[in-house]
């Protein structure tokens, strides 16, 4: 529900050849002024809206009033760039994987002093000094689901959800890898739609790999 009134909210000032104020927003989406005021906020925070001052009829102090955060019209080139990764969804997420993974090396944290560490920890902090916001984490048996949240990759899931999953795995795969070699051979990262719908974009799975009677087996990605 906040993604789809965040929408809803771009999409008013979008329309708006004028700043709005938070009342106005709130009365045009029957909102509360209180909720309208936290998800201008948000939206603030992730720099798709700012903010500027509005005169108040007659006296009184100036009022606080929103409009988009103008950019340069790149949308449209960015997903042509995004569909020249490969001419398959399995090739772009691919090549997404692999981008993801020189992005976390370049930012890549001190290892840890544990022979082996725990997984959730080197994933929450890698995701964070990414960018990404770690909402929620839930773990049974071994496995761990982290849902992701103020996901930088925004933009680019829009048009190409491929080439974010595959990123967002690839930065968690070289997180495991670069904090111990034993941790990353005992882990998959599968990465998926959050299946809620909801104010997060991705969920991201750390599952232990299974030992047949040969070798490991890797779930599907």
């Amino acid at each position: 529900m906040a993604t789809k009134q965040r929408d809803k909210i771009m999409a008013l000032l979008s329309e708006s050849v004028e700043p709005m104020v938070a009342g106005e927003i709130s009365t045009r989406l029957d909102l509360h002024v209180t909720t309208a005021r936290f998800h201008l906020a948000k939206l603030v925070e992730e720099g798709r809206v700012e903010t500027t001052t509005v005169p108040t009829p007659g006296v009184g102090r100036p009022r606080v009033g929103y409009q988009l955060v103008r950019r340069a019209p790149t949308g449209a080139l960015l997903g042509h760039l995004l569909g020249q990764l490969g001419s398959t969804r399995a090739a772009r997420e691919h090549a997404g994987a692999e981008a993801g993974r020189l992005w976390a090396e370049e930012h890549a944290r001190p290892a840890p002093t544990a022979d082996l560490p725990d997984p959730v920890t080197v994933a929450s902090d890698t995701l964070g000094a990414l960018g990404f916001q770690v909402s929620n984490v839930m773990s049974a048996f071994g496995s761990h689901e982290l849902r992701l949240c103020s996901c930088p990759l925004q933009d680019i899931a829009r048009t190409h959800p491929e080439v974010a999953r595959g990123v967002a795995r690839g930065v968690i795969e070289q997180a495991l890898a670069a904090s111990s070699p034993a941790l990353s051979s005992q882990y998959a990262v599968t990465v998926a739609p959050d299946p809620a719908g909801g104010d997060c974009e991705i969920v991201l799975r750390l599952a232990p790999l299974r030992r047949t009677a040969n070798h490991f087996e890797t779930p599907l990605r």
